[in-house]
């Protein structure tokens, strides 16, 4: 069959050419290409197609859009004339953006000679019909479902995809209404953006024969082909990507051992909790369990009884709190319950959590028979209010040092946050002013981490990761030691924008480098100075102000920032890619993006967190997250690095996953640029 489809492309009486998108180079072209234009595979289209020509063609339609032709969505298609500078003719094309079999994305070309159309119109109309059965045989050939519709939205034209996704045969599907294969979930949304000429991708559910649904991304467009008007839909099945997004998810926020909410899902509940409380006016609660002595179960009993410890007491505390309450595991033998009290009076919500707290130490002492074992615990409890305050950390820090005290004094019981822990906000606030002093005098320094490429067993460097250092009287402090705190207190506005100038001039000196002048350099931008109206506005000015490559800039953004004001984050990376700069989605895995923003945004890279690396060889758990994060950046052509490799063995397994890109103290710790 293969064969046959091949004999049909290379004898048809029609232009067929493939051209890669990225390069411009021709890939394919048939036997009629090459008696008109001569032997111009692997060569530059515009230059062997058209007399003169230096750059892409101006006239031709990919070339006429806001995005470059290379990011244009699969599916989409265009009908347009043009007179050949080189022969003289007129010709009739249709590009149709598709994906080749390497996964590059390139556009199919079909062109009629129409030179002589009044005199050859019996030729005219058989090329017409090769036309037709030529583009039938190639939509037939792309990874999508292709359904093809009359002005109407009534089905003329089905690829075999297609009907193998919705179980129906062709026929079936003839003369069918667009929203017949729509499930009634999505009716709405699809009655809506199909009455647009050409709708951006989104997501829908899909109905089959059987009534089953499936996810799907949607593009569509309103052409003109042979004079009559249609409309080609693009479906693309995601029933594999959305589970893999699902387990994602699960094993990102939730402990895997007793399935309550981990410390990220906490974050979430916390974040929507407080708001109520503060907009109630109500008393919240945080109280930080640990159980006492468990290492000593641990070292005695083994491992596989201390888990079975941790999750009865996941269970205990489960069915001891009520629905509006909320416990995590921290890791280890920690907890943490969160109480929304629903009430300001202080004097209540203290008896109230007395009460809770009672119950939880009585519930705690209970025996526990596991493996034939009867084991005795106690727990100690630090418990803190917050009306006002909304800074989980703090909190947790609060509570942290509450629940030491409840140790101190003997264990088994509870303790409220103790005032005199106010000395902690007060060595934060000098340790505000000292950072305020360190920019006044330049103690900040970059270093940079090599990034490279493993391919065919050979590792080369390709960027760096520019990373901050605080050169103090007391030596070099790391980032974590520091940035947090100038996130609180707004100085990473100026320490952000200092570091890209420095980054963005490191690249400018590096131009006259040979061995660095094709390096790109990563800078991770922090929230609070992405969201700023001039952001945008001020990386401009700087790539201009030192007249460098942008695409030698790559932009870590963070992936819960995607989540944040949507619409108005969208347009914000929409611009900084018409800058040139690339982007790159930092910790993947550790927060969540939906799958249509990843469709959608001109992102290049994600980048596997360090946490899923560290224990890699031996937890199947962060196996199964990278695997899947390997597998989605696959699916969507990003390059995928995984950073905090440490060990030859972790390198070695992440080759065979699949992974190219690395950034690790495997290949250097960072350094100053002039020991790089």
């Amino acid at each position: 069959m293969l064969r046959e489809i091949q004999t049909i492309v290379e004898n048809s009486g029609t232009l067929i050419y493939i051209i890669d998108l990225s390069t411009h180079k021709i890939l394919y072209a048939n036997k009629k290409c090459k008696e008109e234009f001569g032997d111009i595979l692997s060569k530059t289209c515009y230059k062997v197609l058209q007399k003169g020509l230096e750059v892409p063609c101006s006239f031709c339609p990919l070339n006429q859009n806001e995005l470059p032709a290379n990011l244009l969505p699969f599916g989409t298609l265009y009908n347009w004339e043009h007179k050949n500078t080189i022969n003289g003719k007129s010709y009739m094309f249709v590009s149709h953006i598709s994906q080749w079999t390497d996964g590059r994305k390139v556009n199919i070309q079909f062109g009629i000679d129409i030179s002589e159309q009044k005199r050859l119109e019996a030729q005219i109309l058989k090329e017409k019909d090769e036309f037709i059965e030529t583009f039938k045989t190639i939509i037939d050939s792309t990874l999508e479902g292709i359904i093809i519709y009359d002005e109407n939205k009534k089905c003329i034209q089905v690829n075999k995809v297609a009907t193998k996704l919705l179980g129906f045969s062709e026929e079936e599907m003839f003369n069918k209404d667009a929203l017949y294969f729509i499930s009634h979930e999505s009716i709405d949304l699809v009655n809506q953006v199909i009455k647009k000429d050409n709708q951006e991708a989104y997501e829908a559910l899909m109905k089959r024969k059987d009534g089953s649904t499936f996810p799907a991304i949607l593009r569509g467009k309103d052409i003109k082909v042979l004079d009559k008007k249609i409309r080609v839909s693009a479906i693309l099945d995601i029933s594999e990507i959305k589970e893999r997004e699902k387990d994602i998810l699960r094993l990102a926020q939730y402990d895997q051992l007793t399935s309550l909410p981990n410390r990220l899902m906490l974050r979430e509940i916390f974040s929507f909790m407080s708001k109520r409380v503060k907009r109630e006016n109500h008393y919240g609660a945080l109280l930080f369990i640990d159980l006492d002595y468990f290492k000593v179960i641990n070292d005695i009993k083994g491992h596989p009884i201390g888990d079975e410890v941790l999750i009865e007491t996941a269970k205990r505390l489960k069915d001891l709190l009520r629905e509006t309450d909320f416990v995590a595991r921290l890791g280890g033998d920690e907890f943490v319950i969160l109480i929304d009290t629903k009430t300001n009076d202080k004097d209540l919500v203290i008896k109230d959590i007395n009460i809770i707290s009672n119950k939880i130490l009585k519930e705690i002492k209970k025996p526990y028979l596991i493996l034939e074992h009867e084991l005795r615990l106690t727990a100690s409890i630090g418990i803190i209010l917050f009306r006002k305050n909304t800074n989980l950390d703090e909190l947790m820090k609060y509570a942290d040092t509450a629940m030491y005290s409840s140790k101190e004094k003997g264990r088994d019981r509870f303790s409220y946050f103790d005032p005199k822990l106010q000395q902690i906000i007060e060595e934060k606030a000098q340790m505000v002013e000292e950072l305020r002093k360190a920019i006044e005098r330049k103690e900040l320094v970059l270093h940079y981490q090599k990034q490279i490429l493993t391919k065919n067993n050979k590792s080369s460097v390709i960027g760096v990761e520019a990373l901050i250092r605080w050169n103090s009287q007391k030596g070099l402090i790391p980032p974590n030691s520091f940035i947090p705190i100038a996130e609180e207190s707004g100085l990473i506005i100026p320490i952000g924008k200092w570091i890209l100038i420095e980054a963005i001039n490191q690249i400018k000196l590096w131009e006259n480098n040979k061995e660095k002048r094709d390096w790109r350099v990563s800078v991770n931008i922090s929230p609070k100075q992405f969201e700023r109206d001039n952001f945008v506005d001020l990386l401009d000015l700087l790539i201009k102000e030192y007249n460098i490559n942008p695409n030698k800039l790559r932009l870590e953004l963070t992936e819960n920032l995607l989540i944040k004001n949507v619409e108005e984050t969208l347009k914000k990376i929409k611009k900084l890619f018409e800058l040139g700069v690339t982007l790159s989605i930092d910790d993947f895995g550790t927060g969540y993006s939906s799958l249509a923003y990843l469709k959608q945004l001109p992102i290049h890279e994600l980048k596997i967190d360090q946490s899923f690396i560290r224990d890699i060889l031996i937890d199947s758990n962060d196996f199964s997250i990278v695997e899947t994060i390997l597998s989605i950046g696959k699916k969507f052509n990003l390059e995928v690095i995984a950073e905090g490799v440490e060990t030859k063995e972790q390198h070695e397994m992440l080759v065979s996953m699949g992974c190219s890109y690395f950034q690790g103290y495997l290949f250097g710790k960072p350094n100053k640029p002039d020991s790089l």
